[in-house]
């Protein structure tokens, strides 16, 4: 595969690594621009074109498998938008003929999203999901919890924990406060989209606690909400700033570089609400937070609790407010501890999470998967 810009757009085009290793074929999922979704990139384009893979699987990538000579055609989430049980059954059939193994790629519950949203997914999308992991001969996922919640419903489950790929990442220093213009506030930093505003709510009133008693040394920066307006009544009279990349660096590749790059958060928050959907998400944002060195505070749930080292790597947190709100306090309050677990995150993620680090681990479970071997020992994390 290969990124060609065209304007200020990326545009993916097939192409076929030289490795002599496994040969897959990925469907990635894309929207109706046709463009990759971030998870797409991030679980699937960025591992299999990263050097440290690349050279032992021949990947290529497309948006449709035409009986390509491969190993095992990867499937990705609900792959098209478009997407309908008997488009999926002609696919399966397709892969059948070809002699290829089926992999499916999954790195959220969407089973039992429909509890939480009720647009998305339709009945029709659970009835193709429900057949993917049913013809599946392997199943690559991204949390234990995950791979739990499918066991019994399908045969061959591999959990690949999330990792960035080292090449978009810049440097990761814990940010400076002092600067020509003076000491600027401690930032609180946090990254989701509207539909994650109900778990957002719930730290609200912590929120609301620390800067009533910090005043204009403490302030907050939220990137990627996009209800502005249920964001202003949720938030009302907080010092938040909204902060969005350009058009340009909103696709997943470039939204990486402009985060890492740009944040200067003290603190990170993410906090889920107890549900089944989120109980079996993975750990992604802390792996973001990371990449910002800012010290993180997660929600003490599955995707978290697992990963984390509590007041080393990031800080952890239950559903109380006045929980977050004394975790808060203290990495206020306390310079050198804030930094400890800065530094401590970054660490982290450089040392355990990077693609360069589980290059060799991520070959492993490409073989595994197409030649039909147990699942291996989680990878990365």
């Amino acid at each position: 595969m290969m990124l060609l810009r065209q304007g200020d757009r990326l545009t993916v085009v097939d192409a076929v690594s030289a490795s002599a290793g496994p040969r897959v074929h990925v469907l990635y999922e894309y929207g109706a621009d046709y463009r990759p979704h971030a998870s797409a990139h991030l679980r699937l384009l960025r591992p299999l074109t990263h050097p440290a893979i690349a050279d032992s699987v021949a990947a290529s990538f497309g948006m449709a498998y035409e009986g390509q000579p491969v190993d095992a055609v990867i499937v990705d989430r609900l792959w098209r938008p478009d997407i309908t049980l008997d488009r999926a059954q002609r696919l399966l059939e397709e892969i059948s003929r070809s002699g290829a193994r089926l992999i499916y790629a999954l790195d959220d519950n969407l089973l039992d999203l429909p509890r939480e949203r009720e647009d998305w997914p339709t009945d029709e999308h659970i009835a193709v999901i429900e057949l993917l992991l049913e013809r599946a001969d392997a199943v690559m996922v991204t949390s234990r919890v995950l791979a739990q919640r499918l066991a019994g419903l399908t045969r061959d489950v591999h959990v690949l924990p999330h990792a960035l790929d080292d090449r978009l990442l810049a440097g990761t220093q814990p940010p400076q406060r002092e600067t020509p213009f003076g000491k600027r506030p401690i930032t609180i930093g946090y990254m989701g989209t509207s539909t994650h505003a109900d778990d957002l709510a719930m730290i609200v009133p912590a929120l609301r606690a620390v800067c009533a008693r910090h005043g204009d040394d403490v302030a907050l920066e939220i990137v990627g909400v996009s209800d502005e307006e249920e964001l202003g009544r949720l938030l009302e009279g907080l010092p938040v700033r909204l902060v969005s990349p350009s058009p340009a660096e909103s696709e997943y590749p470039l939204f990486v570089t402009w985060f890492t790059a740009t944040m200067q958060w003290d603190i990170a928050v993410s906090p889920l609400r107890d549900t089944p959907f989120r109980s079996s998400k993975s750990d992604i944002k802390m792996l973001d937070y990371c990449a910002v060195a800012a010290a993180g505070v997660y929600s003490r749930m599955p995707a978290y609790a697992g990963t984390v080292r509590d007041r080393e790597t990031a800080c952890l947190a239950g559903d109380d407010p006045r929980e977050w709100e004394d975790v808060l306090e203290w990495l206020i309050d306390d310079e050198e501890a804030r930094l400890a677990v800065a530094h401590g995150g970054a660490r982290y993620l450089h040392r355990e999470r990077r693609l360069d680090r589980c290059g060799a681990s991520w070959v492993d479970a490409m073989i595994a998967m197409t030649e039909g071997a147990r699942a291996p020992k989680e990878v990365c994390g």
